[in-house]
């Protein structure tokens, strides 16, 4: 991600895709504070490479020399920006990559080994072994959204938003533009033409999920989150046997899921969530559209799919594209 290293500052000045800076600190991303500095003195923008633009009435230099106003400037590795002539050190440009969203640490004291998170789709933080929050990026509504492992309670995150997590403070930096169009390229398949296979052991100790289309299958292995899955198939069976109409099919209650499953509510939790990484990543590396695949609703999960298979054994326990 792009970033500016000015002496001051504990942390690089990571730039978002337009970035602005200026005394208006309720309108700008990087405040300017000095007198002869504008509301909004000068923007940085992201269009497959980034230019420096000044918007200001006293001017902007870059090594030295004076912009022109309003153009664009291609900004190169190592360039030196005043943005007023009480500076006493530039901003210097440190790094020229894409933008993009990461958790920032919010700290007094730097602490060398406290790092930027650069985020991806999916977190388990601070570590996978141990999480006190998953952060998760929605595609279906475009949002990052933060659950507590322990109660399950999610919500969305806003640009600047606060997190708590390892006896830190972060602050989550939404670098990504939303207009930005995502870079990985789906297959216009839809979720109806993949069908998901839980093969589960005589003795229900391990479960494998195969997901197959018209054209290929992918292997998921054997995980202990697909006990999870297969579960959530057979209830979601059982209602479309009864002929529950879709919107209420497969719903169960967490407390139920704790007691069939003998997990408490955070193991439940962390099990939902790696069964969805799983999902997510495994789709997209194959350039699909990844579903909902476990749905979550006051209190209650269902499985979202429409077509899965259950087989114990060597037996066809259920296929719900024959029971619907």
């Amino acid at each position: 991600m792009a970033s500016l290293n000015y002496s001051h500052a504990q942390y690089p000045v990571f730039l978002k895709a337009f970035h602005q800076f200026g005394r208006l600190s309720a309108k700008v991303d990087t405040v300017i504070d000095f007198p002869d500095a504008s509301r909004i003195h000068a923007v940085v923008e992201w269009h497959d490479a980034w230019y420096l633009r000044d918007l200001s009435k006293n001017g902007v230099r870059v090594n030295g020399h004076l912009i022109s106003p309003h153009q664009p400037y291609l900004l190169q590795v190592q360039d030196q920006i005043c943005f007023s002539g009480y500076q006493d050190a530039p901003f210097v440009v440190a790094d020229l990559e894409p933008p993009r969203d990461l958790l920032v640490p919010e700290t007094d004291n730097a602490d060398p080994d406290i790092k930027p998170i650069y985020l991806e789709r999916y977190h388990f933080l601070p570590s996978e072994n141990s999480p006190e929050i998953v952060l998760f990026y929605n595609m279906t509504v475009q949002e990052w959204q933060c659950e507590h492992v322990e109660n399950g309670e999610t919500y969305p995150l806003r640009d600047g938003e606060m997190l708590q997590f390892s006896h830190h403070a972060w602050r989550l930096i939404k670098g990504v533009d939303t207009g930005i169009e995502e870079t990985v390229q789906f297959n216009t398949q839809t979720n109806d033409e993949l069908c998901y296979i839980f093969n589960i052991s005589q003795d229900e100790e391990l479960t494998e999920l195969i997901i197959r289309d018209h054209n290929h299958q992918i292997d998921c292995e054997v995980r202990s989150h697909h006990y999870l899955t297969a579960l959530l198939a057979r209830y979601k069976a059982e209602d479309l046997k009864q002929h529950v109409p879709e919107s209420e099919q497969g719903w169960r209650s967490v407390m139920q899921l704790m007691k069939d499953m003998g997990l408490s509510e955070t193991h439940l939790n962390i099990q939902i969530h790696r069964a969805r990484k799983q999902i997510q990543d495994v789709l997209l590396s194959e350039g699909l559209m990844v579903p909902d695949f476990i749905e979550r609703k006051r209190g209650r999960v269902r499985l979202a799919v429409r077509d899965y298979q259950v087989i114990k054994g060597s037996r066809l326990e259920v296929d719900s594209r024959h029971l619907s």
